[in-house]
């Protein structure tokens, strides 16, 4: 064993608690670089959280494009359960309404009306075709806004790559609108020529088309203003520092404690640490 301060030789029988060849207490003194390199190792750490939620405020609620962003996603949630177009059926064994909305799909499918009209198609074949053809088109624009609800999550990693992403899904989106829409528009005089048979459009299409149209118009101003994460250069450096450490290029107890000091953190750590000196004074004296 090797005393911490000296690195002096220290016998295996020896008990005593200061070091024979500098006098050191090697137990504090070990206690003191320990505490030293978690020191170093939380400012390191600490930085990555910092410049992880400068990124999450610049994305979400630093500004009002961000907040707005947010408010057009919870639009366009909600705008999927505006129905399509409805699709009513007339049967002796079949007597029901087809919502081409979220929550109506899904009564649709629980109750089997859902089923039943789309098992009609060897007798009316059209009518059921364009019956499919506008429900794909409305998975495909849910989809479509999953997908750019998922993208906004993750943007905080890449604010002006997440923005140009969700500004092209946000085209696909309203061209599938678009489609909806002019299904939904030409399905009442299809579904019409069956006599058991009945349709109205709906404007869930052309709400969800200018939610989407939002969207873009968002991301195209995120991506010309350029919004960037304010992120301090220290921490930057104290990223790519533990990047260093981890790798074994430093060692921790190489490294100066702070690692990193801007002016304004040195002059903040002093007034604290007069703080403490005259807390601890003040109590020691009314301790005596």
């Amino acid at each position: 064993m090797k005393c911490p301060n000296c690195n002096g030789e220290i016998g295996r029988f020896e008990l005593a608690p200061e070091c024979r060849h500098c006098g050191v207490n090697i137990f504090y003194s070990q206690q003191k670089t320990l505490l030293a390199r978690d020191a170093k190792k939380c400012e390191l750490e600490y930085a990555t959280f910092r410049i992880i939620m400068a990124k999450i405020k610049a994305n979400f609620i630093n500004g009002p494009l961000q907040i707005l962003r947010i408010i057009a996603m919870l639009m366009a949630i909600g705008s999927i359960f505006i129905p399509f177009a409805t699709v009513s059926t007339d049967f002796t064994v079949i007597n029901g309404k087809l919502s081409f909305g979220a929550w109506g799909i899904y009564g649709a499918f629980s109750d089997g009306t859902l089923v039943a009209i789309f098992n009609l198609r060897e007798y009316y074949p059209v009518q059921a075709g364009i019956c499919l053809a506008l429900l794909v088109s409305m998975v495909l624009t849910v989809l479509m806004g999953l997908v750019i609800f998922v993208t906004l999550v993750l943007s905080f990693l890449n604010i002006q790559k997440g923005a140009k992403i969700m500004r092209g899904l946000a085209v696909i989106g309203a061209l599938l609108c678009v489609i909806s829409a002019v299904i939904s528009f030409i399905m009442p005089s299809v579904v019409s020529q069956s006599a058991f048979l009945t349709a109205e459009s709906g404007v869930g299409a052309i709400v969800c088309f200018w939610v989407f149209a939002g969207i873009f118009i968002l991301n195209h101003l995120v991506v010309k203003k350029k919004l960037q994460p304010q992120i301090d250069e220290f921490d930057i450096k104290r990223v790519e520092m533990r990047k260093r450490v981890k790798k074994g290029e430093i060692s921790i107890d190489d490294l100066p404690l702070p690692v990193f000091e801007s002016p304004e953190e040195k002059v903040k750590r002093i007034e604290n640490t007069e703080k403490t000196k005259q807390a601890t004074a003040v109590e020691g004296g009314g301790t005596a």
